[in-house]
């Protein structure tokens, strides 16, 4: 049986997911069993042309509410009607892949697979709750989250089951659809509960809050001097985000050096706040 990696995109982000994410993917991984499913929340038609003549699922949705919760809904619905081994769901605006990451998919197979960033600047006592969960929600999240690393929902593998019934929970849970953030709440609130296999760092490189990377000719190189597999240029607002000019190729990725700099501290200053173990 065939797995899948699942992404979602609009036309703000489209160019970067053909030229960048797409491009990266298929020079650097296997995709003999692999199919590439693309929610379309609005690309362009030169996008969706340029789409049409690769080798990815492109389906059209309905976006009436916020990409980052509403994609959930229509990913359950994917997986309801289509049969999968195992899924990769992975961000595409800000990610690419540097190594073939196949492997992954026969790997802890039983279970979630997801980095978690321990050197993160949040914390679940005091974000995305009221207001976005209904209050008998909140009441059983609030104990599984405390003081918990956040989960980066940037990268995250599973069976097609347990990816199916995740979604559909999420969607179920976050009240509030119209805003950036909460889904990735709702997410944490249910790997936590039912347990996850931490992914290491090469497969979820997060730029504003690692301290281990570093960049030579465009290529991102953990500390240690291995090849990072996934690079994920995260930050929400371009404004938060650890690299310039991010992109797949020689020309591309320029570190913010003085940026990295104080998101690394104050993640330091908040965990010591928040007394993190």
């Amino acid at each position: 049986m065939k797995n899948i990696i699942i992404t979602s995109t609009d036309a703000t982000y489209g160019d970067f997911l053909i030229n960048h994410w797409l491009k990266s993917l298929k020079e650097n991984v296997n995709l003999t069993n692999i199919d590439i499913l693309v929610l379309d929340y609005g690309l362009t038609n030169i996008q969706i042309k340029k789409l049409n003549k690769e080798p990815v699922i492109l389906k059209k949705c309905v976006r009436n509410g916020h990409v980052v919760t509403i994609r959930f809904r229509d990913i359950y619905n994917f997986l309801k009607n289509n049969k999968y081994d195992q899924v990769l769901s992975i961000d595409s605006g800000d990610v690419i892949f540097q190594s073939d990451i196949n492997h992954l998919f026969n790997e802890n197979k039983n279970t979630f697979r997801a980095f978690c960033e321990k050197k993160a600047f949040l914390n679940f006592n005091n974000v995305f709750l009221k207001g976005y969960f209904d209050s008998k929600n909140i009441k059983n999240m609030k104990p599984i989250l405390k003081n918990r690393f956040p989960i980066n929902g940037g990268v995250i593998l599973s069976s097609a089951n347990k990816f199916k019934q995740l979604a559909k929970e999420i969607f179920t849970l976050v009240k509030n659809k119209t805003t950036y953030g909460p889904d990735q709440v709702a997410m944490n609130y249910v790997l936590y509960r039912d347990g996850f296999k931490e992914l290491s760092e090469e497969y979820n490189t997060i730029l504003c809050s690692s301290h281990n990377f570093y960049i030579k000719k465009g290529i991102f190189y953990l500390s240690d001097g291995k090849k990072v597999q996934i690079v994920h240029n995260a930050g929400g607002y371009s404004y938060f985000r650890g690299v310039n000019n991010f992109g797949y190729g020689p020309n591309y990725n320029t570190e913010r050096k003085i940026l990295n700099f104080i998101m690394r501290n104050l993640s330091f200053l908040k965990r010591k706040i928040f007394k993190y173990v």
